[in-house]
């Protein structure tokens, strides 16, 4: 029970004053008696009088008295504390921050490591908002996410409130904690006894101590147990495959981790470290083997929160794309690479020397050196040197996207039928290559190849895979025909060159959840859609998100998209004619970096609005109870005596 207002504890001086009354009132019996009993009755009229013999039998003196008892007890308005949600508006403010996901209680969390049914700190608070909200006049939930959302406004009805309530998900992006205590007193004002009630782990990173209030507000902690987190907080890979990583423990507890670098799904190389609490650790492996995507993942400790152990990264191309060119010397193709705004780099097998990147370099011995930069794409005027399949060069050519010409026995005589057919493809649009003259052809296509270009039904260029990257075919010699000199060449190169080295990675690189990015979009597309291929987002199950169109109604994709929520690594995947094979865009996914931070000691604080006093914070507020006022039973109560002090006077038992 509480008090609140001692000033109402005044009025009680009415009840001496009541006493003080009795005790000045005179009381005679006047009653007929014979002569010789007069001073029997004057004795008993002397001892009536006495102070405290009027105070004797005296029901109605007794229920004034408990009246004004009452009374000024009420004038004090006490009240009950009370469980949050007991009795007027209440408006629960739930946080699904990052942070939320973490497993509630390091206690547990060795038991639940892994565990996807573990016990989360949002898993306990959904569980303290349905117990602690059983009873209320009105029940308001707000979501505080990167985006404050009212779930349920003023909401009554049980079962519609326990979804509400249970429907919550963590939100990884930044949080706004200011705008979403700001909506909740702008929802609570003008409610009839109002309140408002934090669930929360405490891990702001907003000030809010100048955060004007004007109804109360309660701080209710979810969480407060050891911390354990360690996170990758940087991560990168240059063009050469030396991979950096910096790695962090923001716990309260010494962790031991292994830190584990893979490329496209395969371990490559892994190192293990030791972590006091607030220590940050520089990771680097070098040469790397090539791949499209990184991943550096922490494993092998006990982790609260899973969001912050993994990052990808793409290999460094600084928005141009590197092409090795074996030949010994082919001025139209080299200019049409070079025009497409590929870094060309040419090496002669032949022994002639090389340009480039290896200009100066003797090229006579049988294995030529690599080149000092790691080549996207790979193109070859003729049959690759067996000499180059392996070792350090077939590790090269396997990282990289090969554009094989010509190379093959020439056929004995060009097919009787010259006539061209073009598939639709992204290395044929916007060609019709009716006119060129192809010359003779080299031989058929590689086997899984699809053919693009046929000329007398036997294939001329053919597109597939190799070694899980892209790779293009040219059945011909571009010195046996006119194909060179054509208007249609530099587009065809272009195209080739931007099919090939299409879905690298490295265009839209790493973005906070649900922050805007910006992604190229291709002319032809109508749809496009977020697929996770990594991490906790594809480790959960989580399924495709469609992309937002375009604001102007269009049949297209918007090119500023927001990011997937959940943490991981996605591919943008755009849909339309002609884009069945198009490139894909991939994007690191992680969390709000600030999240990962052990939560503070002390709750926040707020300020007040002009003119009322400072909001009370959860010591004040009597450790996030609520209160129950007790003035309607006490004024029911004082009617009650006054209704039975009325019969006692109608009755005269007042003397």
């Amino acid at each position: 029970m509480g008090i609140g207002s001692w000033a109402g504890l005044w009025f009680a001086l009415g009840i001496p004053a009541i006493v003080i009354m009795y005790l000045f009132k005179r009381k005679f019996i006047d009653t007929p008696v014979a002569s010789h009993l007069l001073w029997r009755r004057v004795l008993e009229n002397t001892e009536a009088n006495r102070p405290w013999q009027k105070l004797r039998s005296r029901l109605l003196m007794w229920l004034q008295l408990l009246a004004a008892a009452v009374l000024a007890f009420a004038l004090m308005r006490p009240f009950l504390w009370a469980e949050a949600g007991t009795g007027g508006h209440l408006v629960i403010v739930a946080d699904v921050s990052a942070s939320m996901s973490s497993i509630s209680g390091s206690g547990e969390a060795a038991a639940g490591e892994g565990d996807p049914a573990a016990e989360t700190r949002l898993d306990k608070l959904k569980s303290g908002v349905l117990a602690d909200t059983r009873q209320s006049d009105g029940l308001t939930l707000i979501r505080m996410g990167s985006r404050p959302q009212v779930v349920v406004s003023g909401g009554e009805d049980r079962a519609s409130w326990e979804r509400a309530v249970r429907s919550l998900s963590p939100d990884y992006g930044r949080t706004a904690y200011r705008e979403a205590i700001s909506l909740a007193s702008a929802v609570a004002e003008g409610q009839k006894d109002a309140r408002i009630v934090v669930y929360t782990d405490g891990q702001w990173n907003e000030r809010t101590d100048d955060l004007p209030l004007s109804v109360p507000i309660e701080i209710r902690r979810v969480d407060s147990g050891n911390y354990r987190n360690a996170s990758v907080e940087q991560f990168g890979v240059d063009g050469s495959g030396r991979a950096v990583g910096v790695i962090a423990n923001t716990g309260t507890a010494a962790l031991d981790v292994s830190a584990e670098l893979s490329g496209d799904g395969r371990a490559l190389s892994s190192e293990s470290v030791s972590l006091q609490p607030g220590e940050r650790r520089t990771l680097t492996f070098e040469r790397a083997e090539a791949a499209e995507t990184y991943r550096l993942s922490l494993t092998g400790a006990p982790d609260d929160y899973a969001a912050d152990d993994d990052a990808f990264a793409f290999p460094e191309t600084s928005g141009t794309v590197k092409v090795l060119l074996l030949s010994s010397g082919n001025l139209f193709l080299e200019k049409a690479l070079q025009l497409s705004g590929a870094e060309v780099t040419r090496l002669d097998l032949s022994g002639g020397g090389a340009s480039g990147a290896a200009a100066g370099k003797e090229g006579a011995s049988e294995t030529p050196p690599l080149p000092e930069q790691r080549p996207d794409l790979v193109v070859a005027e003729g049959a690759i040197p067996a000499a180059l399949r392996s070792g350090e060069w077939g590790r090269l050519l396997s990282g990289a996207a090969v554009w094989t010409i010509g190379g093959g026995a020439e056929a004995e005589a060009q097919p009787a039928d010259r006539r061209v057919e073009v598939a639709s493809h992204p290395v044929t649009r916007y060609l019709s290559l009716t006119e060129p003259y192809f010359g003779t052809l080299t031989g058929d296509k590689p086997v899984g190849m699809t053919s693009l270009v046929t000329v007398g039904g036997r294939p001329a260029i053919a597109a597939g895979t190799e070694n899980g990257r892209r790779a293009l075919w040219f059945g011909f010699n571009l010195q046996s025909g006119d194909l060179p000199l054509n208007s249609e060449f530099p587009v065809l190169v272009n195209n080739a060159v931007n099919w090939l080295s299409g879905g690298r990675g490295g265009g839209l690189g790493r973005a906070t959840s649900g922050a805007a990015v910006e992604v190229p979009i291709a002319a032809e597309a109508q749809k496009a859609l977020w697929k996770p291929l990594q991490g906790p987002a594809f480790e959960a199950g989580a399924g495709e998100i469609p992309a937002e169109q375009a604001a102007s109604g269009g049949a297209a994709p918007s090119a500023s998209q927001p990011a997937p929520n959940v943490p991981g690594l996605y591919a943008f995947e755009q849909s339309g004619p002609g884009l069945n094979d198009a490139a894909a865009y991939l994007l690191d996914v992680r969390p709000d970096a600030s999240e990962a931070a052990a939560p503070a000691e002390a709750d926040p604080t707020f300020g007040a609005a002009p003119g009322t006093a400072a909001a009370p914070d959860a010591t004040s507020a009597g450790e996030s109870r609520g209160r129950l006022p007790l003035t309607i039973p006490l004024a029911a109560l004082i009617a009650a005596i006054m209704l039975t002090e009325w019969g006692v006077y109608r009755r005269g038992r007042s003397i």
